[in-house]
């Protein structure tokens, strides 16, 4: 039995443009893999200075996308808690929204010196696809992938930076999305989770 830590990333742009412009902030180049906002800055902070259960994880896994990655700095700031970018944690869909696309792995190298991107094989995210949102078999692939990632993990007690549609598939087989009326995710809120091995 593995105890993982699930976690979506701090408030970013996207989220905050959304309520004014809606869901074509998704899509709209100009927010191309989105950052942090202050308050989502603030959020990772505060739980990585509050987290009871902080000085327990033995590894991170974390979304190659900014916004995880720095929610991921933030969290763990103060501690020597190996972090690994992967791939497969990003948001659901890769795919037409550039919210979602991955900057190059090499920049992301250079600003997040923290963060192991040993298993990012591409310099450019190929994930991400220009002509057609991502489906649900493709999401339910790339959770497959990460739970036999963290099977063959020495590691027991690991926490994960995603997104919320990517966290709510994995947990609860269900993807709550705002634009639907559904109640999302908390930002840089712990949600516990066994993965039976």
């Amino acid at each position: 039995m593995k105890s993982l830590f699930l976690i979506r990333h701090g408030i970013a742009q996207h989220n905050i443009l959304f309520q004014n412009i809606g869901k074509k902030i998704f899509y709209d180049p100009r927010y191309y893999d989105t950052r942090l906002t202050p308050q989502g800055h603030e959020q990772s902070l505060l739980l990585g200075s509050t987290w009871d259960k902080l000085h327990t994880i033995d590894l991170v896994l974390c979304s190659s996308l900014y916004r995880s990655l720095e929610t991921a700095e933030n969290i763990f700031l103060n501690t020597n808690t190996n972090i690994l970018a992967l791939d497969c944690l990003k948001e659901f869909p890769q795919g037409l929204q550039t919210c979602n696309k991955r900057s190059p792995k090499s920049e992301l190298i250079q600003r997040f010196h923290k963060i192991n991107f040993s298993h990012i094989n591409t310099e450019n995210d190929e994930l991400w696809n220009d002509h057609k949102e991502e489906s649900i078999d493709s999401l339910n692939q790339r959770i497959q992938e990460l739970n036999d990632f963290i099977k063959g993990r020495k590691e027991n007690n690991i926490a994960i930076i995603s997104h919320n549609s990517f966290i709510g598939q994995y947990k609860n087989n269900k993807i709550n999305l705002i634009e639907n009326g559904d109640k999302e995710l908390l930002h840089c809120s712990p949600y516990e989770f066994q993965l039976k091995l």
